[in-house]
């Protein structure tokens, strides 16, 4: 994988709907590649800012699916990262090339090596994002029932499973009488009405609720 260019360096969004440079820039003067000794990071992104300004009506011509450009100092590279598949890719690489080389000769970038890659997505994991989703929702049912007085809940436990999300509640209570079953239905109407009104209330169409008694033995 790519390295991320953003720990290092500096890094400039190409956002082809918004503004590319701002006007502050346009009397900044740029940086001959001659001048002798190690410039800082301030005289680098300002240089590569005046770069960006002179090679972008070029790369908008072509119309390139450009996401962010970007340079390392520490490896003297300059990095261009591309939102499309790899094929295309292949196919525009050297044109990406070809403009930023010719654009950077007088330029203090003149030496930096050229990097076009795909763009790096991290999507969340699934399971994480499940796992998150299950802790906030504990959270939340348990507030709410507390704050409907359902004392004799002791804890909340939910899970995914074969496509369902499933609610087990444990309770104190002892005895499977009609009061406690009507008691259990209860919990479960609050459980729905909480998942109602939280981020995650598409899930109730795949809610199941157990409510259980103290011996485990489910009373809705």
């Amino acid at each position: 994988m790519k390295k991320n260019i953003a720990s290092v360096g500096f890094i400039f969004c190409l956002l082809f709907s918004g503004i590319w440079l701002h006007d502050a820039y346009r009397n900044t003067k740029i940086a001959f590649a001659m001048e002798p000794g190690t410039h800082s990071e301030k005289v680098l992104n300002d240089n590569f800012q005046v770069l960006m300004k002179k090679i972008h009506p070029k790369l908008m011509e072509q119309n390139f699916k450009i996401v962010t450009l970007g340079f390392d100092s520490q490896v003297k590279e300059i990095n261009i990262q591309v939102n499309s598949n790899q094929q295309y890719i292949n196919k525009i690489e050297n044109s990406i090339k070809k403009i930023i080389h010719e654009s950077s000769q007088q330029t203090l970038f003149k030496n930096y090596s050229i990097d076009v890659y795909k763009q790096v997505i991290d999507y969340p994991d699934a399971e994480e994002l499940a796992l998150e989703r299950n802790d906030e929702l504990t959270t939340k049912f348990q507030e709410d029932l507390k704050a409907k007085e359902f004392t004799e809940i002791e804890s909340i436990r939910i899970r995914d499973k074969d496509k369902k999300l499933l609610v087990e509640i444990n309770t104190s209570i002892q005895k499977t009488t009609l009061f406690n079953i009507n008691r259990g239905k209860e919990i479960q109407l609050e459980i729905k009405k909480s998942l109602t009104n939280s981020f995650y209330k598409d899930e109730l169409k795949r809610i199941e609720v157990f409510v259980y008694n103290n011996n485990h033995v489910k009373i809705n």
